[in-house]
């Protein structure tokens, strides 16, 4: 009865919709961006720590960007991938990894739909659940924007993936109806693949509210504004976040945390081994450093790193990355400092800059896989860079190469031509790195870096594409390159 009680006082007293901070400042720019009005989402929710339950309200104000007059919206519901064996997003070889003591279901169910005030008309685009189309009772044309409200009901899975619950961490990642980026394409509607990360949205501000268990610390993308009792059981974290590309968090019962300044950046490692997470709170603060003088200001006011029950290694999200626990010891520092500078890396490219993941998966893959390179160079010397370019990068990408004589599969493909994650590593994260090499040494410092910060000012809080980057490059080349990064992509480097 007391679970039934709280709920309707959520519903109740938490549904306050759609109300943002209009003076607001968490996000800082050092030249003008396009003033576009972004879409908006006022989230509240209420965690059962018990039954690992999440109870959701969110207002999603919808604006209708483009050109095209739309008749529909179509979000997706990423969690209803983890719903059954035959559809999570692991390979089979990983199953073990994710599931350590069996599987277990997890979803999203949708309650109800509300448009404008008054009852929706939505449905379940097919039989995997995992997007949501909702029909508009009048066409939105462009400019204009509509109300929705959204109630749901999350189920979190004992999984040691990107969302659900382990030992340690309960993970929301990609954990709530999310809109789909509509462009020249059309909808933009992959379904969660098991190789890759097959996200792609747009920048939006949110105002989120979640009611924990008072003993959680919780890790989150954006601010955190209010912390306040909501009952005798359970705090009420109130998160501002603006102009970001998804929303994540992490609550743990037992999290160590140490932060640090990096200009007006506040670093924060939340960590379970003290020492190791001193070392992840240096590389992020390091690597922030060094992004920012490469590629341009980190424009938000945090960034945390998280250790959690995560076996994957790393993973980025907006202000926040999760790494898995099981590289903090001593033994694993190497790739501790590896993996945290790469999702860093990510925060420029992924989260500034985004792209279109799931088509073009060697634009943000590669760039940040390069990035964690020059991160090594700025650090520890050009010899040391070198050497893992040689031997980490390079021997991998020429060892699939190798094993893959057919060239089937290119740098430039989408997520479900790759075999594996092996290939899929190889190719868009190591071979994208290889071209990012070659186009500095043919263009030089100079013009590269120049390249880089004119590719992160002229597309942030946009979503580029293979054409944009490379339309930056050859506008300050010396050197057409145009047809030499496009046969790179095709036919490899």
């Amino acid at each position: 009865m007391k679970r039934i009680v709280v709920l309707v006082l959520l519903a109740a007293v938490l549904l306050t919709s759609c109300s943002f901070f209009a003076d607001s400042k968490a996000v800082v720019w050092d030249f003008p961006v396009e003033a576009t009005v972004v879409n908006e989402y006022s989230i509240n929710c209420y965690f059962d720590e018990v039954e690992k339950l999440l109870k959701g309200y969110e207002c999603l104000t919808y604006y209708n960007n483009g050109e095209t007059i739309l008749e529909d919206i179509y979000m997706h519901l990423y969690p209803n991938a983890f719903e059954n064996p035959d559809t999570v997003p692991f390979e089979p070889m990983e199953l073990l990894q994710a599931y350590p003591l069996g599987f277990d279901t997890g979803f999203i169910n949708i309650d109800s739909v509300r448009i404008e005030g008054r009852e929706g008309d939505w449905e379940y685009r097919d039989g995997g659940r995992q997007v949501l189309r909702v029909k508009l009772p009048k066409p939105l044309g462009p400019g204009d924007f509509v109300v929705l409200d959204i109630s749901f009901t999350v189920k979190f899975p004992r999984c040691h993936g990107r969302f659900g619950y382990g030992e340690n961490t309960v993970k929301a990642a990609n954990w709530y109806p999310v809109a789909a980026v509509f462009d020249q394409n059309g909808w933009n509607l992959d379904p969660y693949y098991a190789v890759g990360d097959p996200f792609y949205s747009d920048v939006s501000d949110y105002l989120v509210k979640l009611v924990l268990p008072k003993h959680y610390t919780v890790a989150a993308t954006g601010e955190i504004i209010k912390d306040k009792k909501f009952d005798k059981d359970n705090r009420e974290w109130t998160i501002r976040a603006e102009r970001v590309r998804d929303f994540a968090w992490v609550a743990s019962d037992s999290f160590g945390v140490g932060s640090k300044k990096v200009g007006g950046t506040t670093v924060k490692s939340y960590y379970f081994d003290r020492a190791a997470g001193r070392k992840a709170l240096e590389v992020a603060a390091d690597a922030l450093e060094v992004f920012n003088e490469c590629f341009g200001r980190y424009p938000y006011k945090t960034y945390s790193v998280v250790a959690a029950d995560f076996f994957v290694g790393g993973m980025e999200y907006p202000n926040l990355v999760l790494i898995s626990k099981e590289l903090y010891n001593n033994e694993r520092l190497f790739s501790l400092e590896y993996i945290t500078a790469h999702e860093t890396a990510h925060q420029w490219w992924y989260g500034v800059v985004g792209s279109n993941q799931a088509r073009e998966a060697w634009l943000d893959e590669g760039l940040a896989e390069y990035s964690t390179i020059l991160y090594y160079e700025k650090k520890y010397g050009p010899d040391t860079a070198d050497g893992l370019l040689e031997n980490m990068v390079k021997r991998r990408y020429d060892g699939d190469i190798r094993t893959n004589e057919t060239g089937d599969v290119k740098i430039s493909g989408q997520l479900e031509e790759y075999s594996d994650s092996e290939q899929y590593h190889a190719l868009v994260y190591c071979g994208g790195a290889m071209i990012l090499h070659n186009i500095r040494k043919i263009m030089g410092d100079e013009d590269f870096f120049k390249a880089m910060q004119v590719y992160y000012r002229n597309f942030a809080f946009g979503n580029a594409t293979t054409d944009d980057f490379i339309g930056v490059v050859d506008s300050i080349s010396s050197v057409d390159l145009d047809d030499r990064i496009r046969e790179w992509l095709e036919l490899g480097v």
